[in-house]
């Protein structure tokens, strides 16, 4: 089954990774409204896969001091109760455990993933993926394991200086928990997510602090 996830990615090389296409096969236009469109489409395996894009001016590297911004999670990611950094094995690696609120009777949901970013140098697109990495922290009481959480964010630079900011992504919310509630869930919280990152990626404390690593369109 199905639940809102945010920070869930593929990990793999740029010439094997799947492209953010919306014309691809299969995918359905679910939700378009405050320049966010949101796709799905059934996997045979994976079930029920969320595509969810968007177009604004940003910087290349405010995505990832965003992302690393864990205090401020919450207040973009839908559903998300803390966002917690566990490690930094690698400069461009972190390992989060991200704490989900669920609505009443159903138990709130957790999920740790393994992510990393890397940056094609001949066209500049940024990808930032994850692995599930549920078996490097313990699960708490009273809360239930997100399982096979897998996607990617890709930062596609424009001609118009614009960055087009595609997430696509799927997983399994663990539990019981009904079919219908978990697709509405995951629809509703990736549009959610789309429209607070949105709000708060443009804002000074990620604009203008360019990483090292990470080169920025001219």
């Amino acid at each position: 089954m199905q639940f809102p996830i945010l920070l869930v990615l593929l990990l793999c090389s740029f010439c094997s990774l799947a492209q953010c296409d919306r014309d691809a096969e299969n995918w359905t236009l679910s939700r378009q409204g405050d320049q966010v469109d949101v796709y799905r489409r059934m996997h045979p395996e994976r079930g029920l896969q969320v595509m969810a894009v968007t177009r604004l001016k940003t910087d290349l590297s405010a995505m990832i001091l965003l992302l690393r911004d864990t205090v401020q999670g919450p207040k973009w990611i839908a559903n998300a109760k803390n966002v917690t950094l566990l490690a930094r094995p690698e400069p461009n690696k972190d390992l989060v455990r991200t704490l989900f609120n669920a609505p009443w009777p159903v138990s709130d949901r957790d999920m740790v993933t393994l992510s990393e970013y890397r940056q094609d140098q001949r066209s500049l697109i940024l990808r930032i993926d994850v692995e599930d990495a549920s078996d490097q922290h313990p699960l708490q009481p009273g809360v239930v394991r997100m399982e096979e959480v897998s996607g990617f964010w890709q930062l596609t630079p424009q001609s118009d200086q614009m960055v087009e900011i595609c997430y696509q992504g799927s997983g399994r919310a663990g539990g019981k928990l009904p079919g219908w509630l978990s697709r509405d869930l995951l629809m509703d919280g990736i549009f959610e997510t789309m429209q607070g990152l949105r709000e708060q990626l443009p804002l000074h404390r990620y604009q203008n602090k360019p990483l090292r690593d990470i080169q920025e369109p001219e």
